[in-house]
């Protein structure tokens, strides 16, 4: 398994208790294929209850975005038309939810990642608005992905379903070379199976300076590769 920059560390209570701390100007993207568990990474750590129709703003200035607060805006327009032929317009108003969420604090994306086109335009997005990128891939088996599908009560299509793991395949072999093989400019990767994503207790964004081997520090160089590590103060 290959890890990016980040850290665990403890809480105040549970020094077994594992979470994340990034910068706050850093767009945050909880990658894998459908029925990977990220909607749930996203309820779990973030408070969403799932039925969303806009993007969520928590109390501690955290914009959370989901790909189905898109689908739900959406449904009461297009509701009665058949989901394949407007899931486009899904996509074009979840890349316009992102954009528009770039504006200076802390972002959390719900995105499949294995388009490349959307990749690159969230790069880009992110140098414009200069972000940090900063990928978090839960990294499900096909039968883990579909047992999710079945789970949550919507199931992609065969087709699509073989595609997505498909290319995400060659996603998780080209980003063993590191972050920016993931998307250019980049600055940390981190992969979970699923079992180590359950275990993610918290997601979180500010200053590290209180961190033994501050992450900010690490993010000043080039992007590489470093292993999680397990505070133990």
């Amino acid at each position: 398994m290959f890890q990016g920059l980040a850290r665990y560390v403890p809480t105040v209570n549970d020094a077994t208790v594992r979470g994340m701390i990034y910068p706050r100007r850093s767009l945050v993207l909880v990658t894998g294929v459908p029925g990977a568990g990220k909607s749930t990474l996203l309820r779990r750590l973030f408070g969403l209850r799932g039925n969303e129709e806009r993007t969520v703003l928590t109390a501690e200035g955290v914009r959370v975005i989901d790909s189905l607060q898109s689908r739900y805006q959406l449904g009461p327009l297009l509701g009665r038309v058949p989901y394949p032929l407007w899931r486009w317009v899904v996509h074009v108003l979840h890349l316009a939810r992102m954009a528009a969420a770039l504006r200076g604090g802390p972002v959390v994306v719900h995105e499949c990642g294995t388009r490349s086109p959307v990749r690159v335009l969230l790069a880009l997005l992110c140098r414009l608005r200069r972000y940090e990128m900063h990928v978090l891939m839960i990294d499900a088996t096909p039968r883990e992905a579909r047992n999710g599908q079945n789970a949550r009560g919507r199931r992609v299509t065969e087709r699509s379903h073989r595609a997505h793991s498909r290319r995400w395949r060659r996603l998780r072999a080209a980003a063993r070379h590191g972050p920016a093989a993931f998307a250019p400019g980049a600055r940390s990767l981190l992969a979970l199976d699923r079992r180590r994503a359950r275990e993610l207790a918290w997601i979180r964004f500010g200053p590290c300076a209180n961190i033994r081997g501050p992450l900010h520090a690490a993010m000043e160089s080039p992007p590489t590769r470093l292993e999680l590590v397990m505070s133990d103060t």
